[in-house]
């Protein structure tokens, strides 16, 4: 992870835990039963010489970042004092392309493709109340992260064990419609070269989501 990426996230949680707290002094009533979410995305996909380099590539023909679409669900169990237990999970998926020109060293090169999908169950600890609240969340899932330079076909890419962490918050505009903010990053485990599927670095990725939720 890198240094802005560290300060990016520490700006984001100041934020949501000063703006949440005033939220939840206004309004007691405790969380709801459940939530859906429905965001945009932004993923920061890093130029990984690892990466590029087992699939014969240069670092600067990755995508740097791709926009991605994030859908998932949370059931809330029981409170304890002024913490909120609640399970779910959600699905992110992400593409990217980037064709050579301009200043491109070799601007006949082929347009590499970056596809990341990550499928993320959550444990969830949430501090607030009914009209707006914010949380920290984190499990062990998996994503596919699949980088290649334009063909006929799409090769194969296994997936690999993904621990998923981060936090966020909600306030609610209307009874049942919240906006909704979340943070997350994605520690991927490597995978080791497997006849013609390339392996992949340790890499862990940040995805910056904005959208609503609805109860």
């Amino acid at each position: 992870m890198s240094s802005a990426q560290v300060r990016t996230a520490l700006r984001v949680a100041f934020l949501l835990a000063v703006t949440v707290s005033g939220v939840a002094a206004q309004d007691p009533e405790p969380i709801g039963r459940y939530i859906i979410d429905l965001r945009g995305s932004t993923v920061s996909l890093g130029r990984n010489e690892e990466l590029a380099a087992v699939r014969e590539l240069r670092p600067d023909q990755l995508a740097p970042r791709g926009i991605a679409l994030d859908i998932g669900g949370h059931v809330y169990l029981f409170r304890l004092k002024a913490v909120t237990f609640g399970l779910g999970a959600s699905v992110l998926s992400a593409a990217a392309s980037l064709t050579p020109g301009g200043m491109d060293p070799d601007p006949a090169g082929p347009t590499v493709t970056s596809r990341f999908t990550a499928i993320s169950p959550q444990i969830s600890f949430n501090f607030g109340h009914r009209n707006g609240w914010s949380y920290l969340s984190g499990g062990l899932g998996t994503s596919r992260l699949n980088v290649y330079p334009e063909q006929p076909t799409t090769p194969v890419q296994r997936r690999s064990g993904t621990l998923n962490y981060g936090g966020g918050a909600r306030w609610f505009l209307t009874p049942n419609v919240a906006l909704s903010l979340d943070l997350r990053f994605f520690a991927i485990s490597p995978l080791e070269q497997l006849g013609e599927q390339p392996g992949s670095p340790r890499m862990t990725l940040m995805a910056a989501n904005v959208g609503v939720s609805l109860r």
